[in-house]
């Protein structure tokens, strides 16, 4: 959850540097985004239940 977290809230701070037009925030965003890239992606603890049989 906390990698989608970090993907959502980096693209809204690049939006909103992009209409504000401050790039400080715009390159916090894109760092944000890449940080999130970079974790691992969440585990699935039961894996069978997205699976219906």
């Amino acid at each position: 959850m906390a990698k989608l977290k970090d993907k959502v809230t980096g693209k809204v701070k690049q939006v909103v540097a992009e209409i504000t037009g401050d790039g400080k925030l715009q390159e916090e965003g894109k760092q944000q985004e890449e940080k999130a890239k970079q974790k691992p992606d969440e585990v699935n603890p039961f894996p069978d239940l997205n699976q219906l049989t």
